[in-house]
Protein backbone atom coordinates (compact mmCIF):
# COMPACT_ATOMS: atom_id res chain seq x y z
CA UNK A 1 0.00 0.00 0.00
CA UNK A 2 1.24 3.48 -0.92
CA UNK A 3 1.87 6.06 1.80
CA UNK A 4 -0.59 8.91 1.39
CA UNK A 5 -0.50 12.47 2.66
CA UNK A 6 -3.13 15.08 3.40
CA UNK A 7 -2.04 16.84 0.21
CA UNK A 8 -2.53 13.65 -1.84
CA UNK A 9 -6.00 13.30 -0.34
CA UNK A 10 -6.88 16.88 -1.24
CA UNK A 11 -5.76 16.40 -4.84
CA UNK A 12 -7.66 13.12 -5.09
CA UNK A 13 -10.82 14.77 -3.77
CA UNK A 14 -10.45 17.58 -6.30
CA UNK A 15 -10.18 14.97 -9.05
CA UNK A 16 -13.28 13.19 -7.67
CA UNK A 17 -15.17 16.48 -7.91
CA UNK A 18 -14.00 17.02 -11.49
CA UNK A 19 -15.01 13.47 -12.44
CA UNK A 20 -18.31 13.89 -10.62
CA UNK A 21 -19.28 16.81 -12.82
CA UNK A 22 -19.70 14.33 -15.67
CA UNK A 23 -20.17 11.17 -13.58
CA UNK A 24 -17.21 9.54 -15.29
CA UNK A 25 -15.35 8.21 -12.27
CA UNK A 26 -14.50 4.93 -13.96
CA UNK A 27 -13.20 6.67 -17.06
CA UNK A 28 -10.93 8.95 -15.02
CA UNK A 29 -9.70 6.05 -12.92
CA UNK A 30 -8.93 3.97 -16.00
CA UNK A 31 -7.08 6.85 -17.63
CA UNK A 32 -5.16 7.54 -14.42
CA UNK A 33 -4.08 3.89 -14.45
CA UNK A 34 -2.97 4.32 -18.08
CA UNK A 35 -0.84 7.31 -17.05
CA UNK A 36 0.76 5.29 -14.25
CA UNK A 37 1.36 2.33 -16.57
CA UNK A 38 3.05 4.64 -19.06
CA UNK A 39 5.28 5.99 -16.28
CA UNK A 40 6.02 2.50 -15.00
CA UNK A 41 7.02 1.31 -18.47
CA UNK A 42 9.25 4.30 -19.15
CA UNK A 43 12.13 4.75 -16.71
CA UNK A 44 13.33 7.73 -18.78
CA UNK A 45 10.00 9.48 -18.32
CA UNK A 46 10.15 8.80 -14.58
CA UNK A 47 13.61 10.36 -14.40
CA UNK A 48 12.50 13.44 -16.35
CA UNK A 49 9.39 13.97 -14.22
CA UNK A 50 11.36 13.59 -10.99
CA UNK A 51 14.22 15.86 -12.06
CA UNK A 52 13.84 19.31 -10.52
CA UNK A 53 16.46 20.71 -12.92
CA UNK A 54 14.08 20.21 -15.86
CA UNK A 55 11.80 23.19 -16.42
CA UNK A 56 8.11 22.85 -15.55
CA UNK A 57 7.23 24.07 -19.06
CA UNK A 58 9.29 21.22 -20.59
CA UNK A 59 7.58 18.64 -18.36
CA UNK A 60 4.16 19.98 -19.35
CA UNK A 61 5.18 19.86 -23.01
CA UNK A 62 6.20 16.20 -22.61
CA UNK A 63 2.95 15.29 -20.84
CA UNK A 64 1.01 17.04 -23.60
CA UNK A 65 2.87 15.09 -26.30
CA UNK A 66 2.22 11.76 -24.60
CA UNK A 67 -1.36 12.15 -23.35
CA UNK A 68 -3.07 14.99 -25.25
CA UNK A 69 -5.35 12.81 -27.37
CA UNK A 70 -5.38 9.81 -25.05
CA UNK A 71 -6.96 11.13 -21.84
CA UNK A 72 -9.76 13.49 -20.90
CA UNK A 73 -8.86 17.19 -21.10
CA UNK A 74 -9.69 17.72 -17.39
CA UNK A 75 -7.39 14.88 -16.37
CA UNK A 76 -4.63 16.27 -18.59
CA UNK A 77 -5.09 19.68 -16.93
CA UNK A 78 -4.97 17.96 -13.54
CA UNK A 79 -1.60 16.39 -14.45
CA UNK A 80 -0.32 19.84 -15.46
CA UNK A 81 -1.42 21.26 -12.10
CA UNK A 82 0.47 18.46 -10.32
CA UNK A 83 3.57 19.37 -12.34
CA UNK A 84 3.23 23.12 -11.64
CA UNK A 85 2.73 22.50 -7.91
CA UNK A 86 5.63 20.02 -7.80
CA UNK A 87 3.27 17.20 -6.74
CA UNK A 88 3.56 14.88 -9.74
CA UNK A 89 5.51 12.43 -7.54
CA UNK A 90 2.28 11.87 -5.56
CA UNK A 91 0.28 10.62 -8.54
CA UNK A 92 0.30 6.99 -7.38
CA UNK A 93 -1.03 7.91 -3.94
CA UNK A 94 -3.63 10.15 -5.55
CA UNK A 95 -4.79 7.27 -7.75
CA UNK A 96 -5.12 4.99 -4.73
CA UNK A 97 -7.14 7.55 -2.78
CA UNK A 98 -9.24 8.24 -5.88
CA UNK A 99 -10.00 4.50 -6.10
CA UNK A 100 -11.02 4.39 -2.43
CA UNK A 101 -13.28 7.41 -2.86
CA UNK A 102 -14.97 5.85 -5.92
CA UNK A 103 -15.58 2.73 -3.86
CA UNK A 104 -17.17 4.74 -1.06
CA UNK A 105 -19.45 6.51 -3.52
CA UNK A 106 -20.62 3.14 -4.85
CA UNK A 107 -20.96 1.63 -1.32
CA UNK A 108 -17.90 -0.57 -1.72
CA UNK A 109 -14.94 -0.91 0.63
CA UNK A 110 -11.51 -2.32 -0.12
CA UNK A 111 -10.31 -4.62 2.67
CA UNK A 112 -6.85 -6.15 2.84
CA UNK A 113 -7.11 -9.57 4.45
CA UNK A 114 -3.89 -11.24 5.50
CA UNK A 115 -3.77 -14.88 6.53
CA UNK A 116 -0.92 -17.28 7.31
CA UNK A 117 -1.95 -19.67 4.52
CA UNK A 118 -3.89 -19.58 1.26
CA UNK A 119 -7.55 -19.75 2.18
CA UNK A 120 -9.94 -22.00 0.29
CA UNK A 121 -13.02 -20.72 -1.53
CA UNK A 122 -15.41 -21.61 1.30
CA UNK A 123 -13.34 -19.76 3.93
CA UNK A 124 -12.99 -16.69 1.72
CA UNK A 125 -16.73 -16.68 1.01
CA UNK A 126 -17.58 -16.97 4.73
CA UNK A 127 -15.17 -14.15 5.64
CA UNK A 128 -16.57 -11.89 2.91
CA UNK A 129 -20.15 -12.63 3.99
CA UNK A 130 -19.40 -11.64 7.60
CA UNK A 131 -17.46 -8.54 6.57
CA UNK A 132 -20.19 -7.33 4.22
CA UNK A 133 -22.78 -7.88 6.95
CA UNK A 134 -20.70 -5.98 9.55
CA UNK A 135 -19.66 -3.15 7.22
CA UNK A 136 -23.01 -2.94 5.46
CA UNK A 137 -21.40 -2.60 2.03
CA UNK A 138 -19.83 -4.65 -0.72
CA UNK A 139 -16.29 -5.70 0.18
CA UNK A 140 -13.52 -5.67 -2.40
CA UNK A 141 -11.01 -8.10 -0.92
CA UNK A 142 -7.25 -7.96 -1.36
CA UNK A 143 -5.93 -11.32 -0.15
CA UNK A 144 -2.40 -11.50 1.28
CA UNK A 145 -0.38 -14.29 2.87
CA UNK A 146 2.07 -13.82 5.75
CA UNK A 147 3.36 -17.15 7.03
CA UNK A 148 4.69 -15.46 10.20
CA UNK A 149 1.14 -14.98 11.51
CA UNK A 150 0.88 -18.62 12.71
CA UNK A 151 -2.95 -18.44 12.78
CA UNK A 152 -5.69 -15.83 12.66
CA UNK A 153 -6.25 -12.93 10.28
CA UNK A 154 -5.37 -9.28 9.88
CA UNK A 155 -7.95 -6.94 8.34
CA UNK A 156 -6.94 -3.52 7.02
CA UNK A 157 -9.82 -1.22 6.16
CA UNK A 158 -8.53 2.21 5.21
CA UNK A 159 -6.42 3.36 8.16
CA UNK A 160 -7.99 0.85 10.57
CA UNK A 161 -6.22 -2.45 11.30
CA UNK A 162 -7.92 -5.32 13.11
CA UNK A 163 -5.32 -7.91 14.08
CA UNK A 164 -6.62 -11.29 15.26
CA UNK A 165 -3.37 -13.13 14.57
CA UNK A 166 -1.82 -15.50 17.09
CA UNK A 167 1.59 -13.92 16.42
CA UNK A 168 0.38 -10.54 17.70
CA UNK A 169 -1.37 -12.11 20.68
CA UNK A 170 1.84 -13.95 21.62
CA UNK A 171 3.93 -10.79 21.23
CA UNK A 172 1.48 -8.84 23.42
CA UNK A 173 1.50 -11.55 26.06
CA UNK A 174 5.30 -11.73 25.98
CA UNK A 175 5.66 -7.96 26.41
CA UNK A 176 3.22 -7.99 29.34
CA UNK A 177 5.19 -10.78 31.03
CA UNK A 178 8.47 -8.94 30.53
CA UNK A 179 7.29 -5.67 32.09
Amino acid sequence: MIKTSVISKNYAKALIEAAGETGEYTKYYSQLEDVLNTLENSPDLQIVMANSAIAVSKKIEIINEIFENKIDRKLLNFLKILIRKNRFNEIEAIKEIFEDEISKLSNKTKVEITSPIELNFENKTAILFKLEHKLNCEVIPVWNIDEKLIAGLIFKIGDCVIDTSVKTKLETLSSEINR
